[in-house]
């Protein structure tokens, strides 16, 4: 829903306030048409692609932040480094811009590499399409894989794929199957299905959350820059979670936990734990140690058999609909600013259909003071530079509006203590 801007509007196409009234709006919405109407969800997608998403974009866009929202305890650099911080007595504020701080390729940053990689498939796919057979979701898929394994013989890494902790992240694939719940299908989620077994078959690396949430914010129309700050943004509730137990319930306390490793176990904190990983992950697999955990009764046993279960499940369904999505016809992506068809309409554009350029300028004169009326003879000024940038010609319009201009830098030339002459010789 288009909108025409306010005069003197302080603020940008995404948002900003009257100077004449107590009015804030967001992208073309006034802000309290949205408080009590729309959910956060829909509200951030709002104010980041400028319109308001449908059910099914919602739902998706949760995925994505829900996925996100939670740490790992205090093994993440984004609970970690916020805890640690709170522990030294700052402020909550402080403490979060430290979790915020602790990000980079290796922790949050992935997902926004993997939709920089799938956005690059996806185009070379289209751009290599020579027959006129419309794509079907099927050939895209075999162009990822035989794309993943040119980029791995490259000796790339595939941002999305294998996790530092989990030798499986649980998310991916339980993620993947309530998107094709909800009907959701487009060349990004058959682009990540591509990428996933390649990785699968040929390094045994299963995907991890940003691989699949990359796929889900490409598909709503976010853009790659998108991808760190909405994690950030799911994240912080963690943050702020472990921050105020720090401060409250355990003051002080990650801190000495860390402390005590180098004082009590000096070598232990020194050791090479690339090399304890791979010696941890053999014993972990090992048919032995497996057969000794299958009969031992544990809560953890029964954990892993029920998540086992639920990912069988998870996979079946999936199965059936790859299987009848590879026959479907896959169409380019369309790709497309920010609020496009919810934008304001400049002040040209108004006088265009139909504003009175005089009447208008004549009430501005008086009921502004000097500064303002310096503010709106930049103001039209500009909107004479967009008419005549977007239309080549002037109009009778635009004459008005030149005229508009003029009379109102005149007055304010005379409000300062200037004359048109002292003006000309200045310029």
């Amino acid at each position: 829903m288009s909108q025409t801007a306010p005069d003197f509007y302080l603020g940008t196409a995404i948002d900003g306030v009257h100077i004449n009234a107590e009015q804030l709006n967001v992208r073309s919405r006034d802000l309290n048409e949205l408080i009590g109407t729309v959910t956060y969800t829909e509200a951030l997608f709002h104010v980041l692609l400028g319109r308001i998403p449908t059910e099914q974009e919602r739902k998706l866009l949760d995925l994505v932040l829900v996925a996100f929202h939670a740490g790992f305890g205090i093994l993440p650099p984004t609970t970690l480094v916020p805890r640690l911080v709170a522990g030294t007595g700052v402020g909550t504020a402080q403490a979060m811009a430290a979790g915020f701080l602790a990000s980079g390729p290796y922790h949050v940053g992935a997902a926004e590499l993997a939709m920089k990689m799938y956005g690059e498939i996806a185009d070379e796919f289209f751009a290599s399409r020579q027959s006129d057979t419309p794509p079907t979701a099927g050939e895209l898929e075999q162009f990822a894989y035989e794309a993943a394994k040119v980029r791995l013989q490259r000796g790339e890494t595939l941002g999305g794929f294998g996790h530092p902790l989990l030798r499986k992240d649980p998310r991916p694939i339980h993620t993947r199957r309530i998107i094709a719940e909800l009907g959701a299908s487009g060349p990004y989620f058959d682009v990540y299905d591509g990428v996933a077994r390649l990785l699968q078959e040929s390094k045994g690396i299963p995907p991890n959350v940003d691989g699949i949430t990359g796929a889900i914010m490409l598909h709503l129309g976010f853009q790659p820059q998108h991808g760190t700050g909405l994690f950030l943004l799911a994240r912080s509730s963690a943050m702020l979670a472990h921050i105020v137990e720090e401060q409250t319930e355990m003051p002080y306390q990650t801190m000495k936990r860390f402390m005590f490793l180098p004082v009590a176990m000096p070598k232990l904190f020194n050791a090479d734990f690339k090399k304890i990983n791979k010696w941890f992950n053999g014993l972990r697999d090992s048919k032995t140690f497996n057969r000794i955990r299958s009969v031992l009764p544990s809560s953890a046993r029964r954990a892993r058999s029920e998540a086992a279960e639920r990912e069988r499940v998870d996979q079946a369904a999936l199965d059936r609909f790859r299987s009848a999505r590879d026959v479907e016809v896959v169409n380019p992506p369309v790709k497309s600013g920010a609020g496009d068809g919810d934008r304001f309409v400049d002040q040209s554009q108004a006088l265009a259909a139909g504003a009175e350029i005089d009447d208008a300028a004549a009430q501005f004169l008086a009921e502004s003071s000097s500064p303002e009326l310096l503010a709106g003879a930049a103001f039209f000024l500009s909107g004479c530079l967009q008419s005549l940038s977007r239309d080549g010609q002037p109009d009778g319009k635009l004459e008005s509006l030149v005229n508009s201009a003029l009379s109102l830098i005149e007055e304010a030339s005379s409000a300062v203590g200037l004359s048109s002459g002292d003006q000309a010789s200045e310029d």
